[in-house]
């Protein structure tokens, strides 16, 4: 039992730095053309609450049991963005966030 859980824990754990190793890799290029720093925030929206609710009724000795979904309200859902320190490159289309330690040393014009 001990060696299914070591391969599947070294599997996982092989999966996890192969996703991380392409996550760094990049095949965003272009020509910085903003630099803007944008706040942590947090939005808020409401969504329905529902139930689900059945009733039997009986009819000739059978039983017959029907069930809906129900509305009861709404509730309040946050929405939370990370601060972003966000560059945008020349082709419209791509606005990265990137590392302030980076982002402070990039400059509009630079090559990304």
């Amino acid at each position: 039992m001990p060696v299914r859980r070591n391969a599947t824990v070294l599997a996982a754990i092989s999966v996890a730095v192969l996703l991380l190793a392409s996550c760094g890799s990049s095949d965003v290029h272009g020509t910085i053309t903003e630099k803007e720093h944008k706040a942590a925030r947090t939005t808020w929206s409401t969504e329905p609450v529902t139930k689900r609710q059945c009733t039997t009724t009986k009819k000739n000795g059978t039983s017959k049991k029907s069930c809906s979904t129900v509305k009861t309200g709404t509730k309040r859902v946050s929405h939370r963005k990370p601060e972003c320190w966000q560059i945008e490159l020349d082709d419209d289309r791509h606005e990265l966030c990137i590392a302030k330690s980076r982002w402070d040393k990039v400059r509009v014009g630079d090559r990304w």
